[in-house]
C-alpha cells in the first residue's frame, strides 16, 4: 500500500509499480475522493470522457512549493486559483495537497494523471473546512446527452492543516480495504 498516492505522479515510478503490482497488487488509499470506485468502474468500460478534481483550502493549510508558494504567499482577502492544469504538473509543486488528486488519476486510468484535471484554490474564508469538488463527464450519446456528476465534499479542518477530520478515518478505511484483491492496481 502507497501512503502518498502524489508520488505515482512520477512516470517512471508508476510504471514500475505497475509492472509490481502484476504479481503482487498494489493498493492507492481513496483518501478524501468521494465516488473513486465509481469513477474506476466508468472509466474501465469506456464511459469516461473528462474528470475535474477541485480542492479548496485556506492559504495557511496549503504547504506548496516553487511559484506555487510564491503565489499562495499573496493571498489576502479573496479566493484565488493557483493553479488550473492537469494533476500531473501540480503534484512536484504541492505533494503535500495532492493526494485527493492523485487518487482520481489512479481511479481514471484511461485518463490517468496528464488527463485528469484539476484546479488549487486558496480561500482565506475557508475558516473551518477543506472543499473537494468532483466533476466528471461521459462520452456524448448519439441523441447529444451524457453522464454527468458532480460532488462536494467539505471536510471539517482547522486553519494550518493539511488535512481535514475525516481524512484519518478514510485512510484507515483504505487500509481495511486492502485486502487480498490480487494482481493490478486497487483504489481502497
Amino acid at each position: 500500500m502507497i501512503g502518498s498516492p502524489t508520488a505515482l505522479s512520477d512516470e517512471d515510478l508508476l510504471e514500475e509499480l505497475k509492472t509490481a503490482a502484476k504479481v503482487n497488487g498494489l493498493y492507492v488509499p481513496s483518501g478524501a475522493l468521494w465516488g473513486g470506485e465509481d469513477i474506476r468502474k466508468m472509466s474501465d468500460s469506456g464511459i469516461l470522457q473528462s474528470l475535474i478534481v477541485t480542492m479548496k483550502k485556506h492559504p495557511k493549510s496549503l504547504k506548496l512549493d516553487g511559484y506555487l508558494k510564491d503565489k499562495n504567499s499573496e493571498v489576502k482577502d479573496e479566493a484565488v486559483v493557483l493553479y488550473r492544469g492537469s494533476v500531473q504538473d501540480i503534484c512536484a509543486f504541492a505533494p503535500h495537497n495532492t493526494n485527493t488528486m492523485a487518487a482520481a488519476a489512479i481511479a481514471a486510468p484511461n485518463l490517468g494523471f496528464k488527463g485528469v484535471k484539476c484546479c488549487l484554490v486558496s480561500d482565506p474564508n475557508l475558516m473551518d473546512y477543506h472543499i473537494v469538488e468532483i466533476e466528471g463527464y461521459g462520452v456524448p450519446q448519439a441523441d447529444g446527452s451524457r453522464f454527468h456528476v458532480h460532488t462536494v465534499r467539505r471536510n471539517p479542518a482547522k486553519i494550518g492543516e493539511v488535512t481535514g477530520f475525516a481524512t484519518a478515518g478514510a485512510f484507515f478505511g483504505s487500509l481495511k480495504n486492502a485486502v487480498a484483491k490480487g494482481p493490478g492496481i486497487h483504489l481502497c
